[in-house]
């Protein structure tokens, strides 16, 4: 392929190395960016540069980031004028920008309003959550940010074939306008499991049970503790940050949890697992689990996304109700 400029706008980006946000959005763009393009970043923050990538920084205030813009603008609804600003500075730098082609994850807000400003050709990333949150908009706002992206002749580029079929059933008008392909992940700097261990300091009899992820209720982290517990001696650490991270560790004395940490760490932690547990029913392609598997760790999750599909030839995912 020829090389392009490439704009990728984004709600969630990483602030430094080792900042887990948006990371799957990251390697997407460290990954095109060593595959010849040049590649430009629009996200909320400050103008840095991550891993040789160019980031222009659109103050968002503090609406975007962890736990997510969902979480965050539920719990204080006035950060939504931060993301209505975020918008207003991104479609403005966005329309600035001498490039070849956008990629906008999440349908709302990067692809609509934000993407569909500009002419250049457009991709847009659907996870999961924006999803969700396109089909429980106002019909005919949700026809409007539909035909949208259909007068962009935008592509939509789906995580899992659940969130296809969602998509489609949300409107039909998008389904020949959607592709699958799961998010790229990169486990290359993670340690293999001895060596994790000993980083750890675990000994290597220690049954490790890992839980990863935001602490929200919909993630249900409850649930896969809950399901830990019943295994005997076993240690169980939960890597995240959320509004239930105080509840959960009230609840749950024995499991430990180390917050939210950075990502070399968080990936050792899974390198180190017996087992990675998810009781959330919400996920596209759970990249926690896929980062399990690439790394060799066994997983038990409740049924998302494409989990039960992926299970038909993985005999180290087990999918229970």
């Amino acid at each position: 392929m020829k090389p392009e400029h490439v704009a990728i706008v984004t709600t969630s980006f990483p602030e430094r190395a080792g900042d887990p946000a948006g990371h799957f959005v990251a390697t997407e763009a460290v990954t095109l960016a060593k595959a010849g393009h040049r590649v430009t970043v629009i996200a909320p923050g400050s103008n840095r540069e991550f891993d040789g990538l160019r980031v222009i920084g659109v103050g968002a205030g503090s609406s975007f980031g962890w736990p997510g813009a969902l979480t965050i603008m539920r719990s204080r609804p006035h950060r939504a004028l931060g993301a209505a600003a975020f918008v207003a500075r991104a479609r403005r730098e966005l329309r600035s920008l001498p490039c070849d082609r956008v990629i906008a994850h999440w349908l709302v807000p990067s692809g609509w309003p934000i993407a569909t400003a500009a002419s250049i050709p457009l991709e847009v990333v659907a996870h999961g959550s924006d999803v969700r949150l396109l089909c429980r908009l106002p019909t005919a706002l949700r026809h409007h940010v539909v035909s949208r992206l259909l007068a962009r002749r935008a592509r939509v580029r789906c995580v899992s074939d659940e969130l296809r079929d969602e998509l489609v059933a949300c409107d039909a008008r998008l389904a020949g306008q959607i592709s699958v392909d799961p998010a790229p992940i990169d486990t290359s700097h993670a340690p293999d499991r001895p060596r994790a261990r000993r980083l750890l300091g675990l000994p290597k009899a220690a049954r490790l049970i890992v839980i990863a992820g935001r602490l929200v209720l919909s993630k249900r982290v409850h649930v896969a503790l809950t399901a830990a517990e019943l295994i005997p001696n076993a240690i169980v650490v939960v890597i995240g940050d959320g509004p239930e991270a105080s509840t959960l560790a009230e609840s749950h004395p024995d499991a430990h949890f180390p917050g939210l940490v950075p990502r070399d760490h968080a990936l050792t932690w899974i390198s180190a697992a017996d087992l990675v547990l998810s009781a959330s029913r919400i996920e596209g392609a759970p990249t926690v689990l896929r980062e399990a598997r690439a790394l060799g760790v066994p997983v038990v999750s409740t049924a998302a996304g494409d989990l039960e599909r992926w299970a038909r030839s993985d005999g180290e995912i087990w999918v229970v109700d």
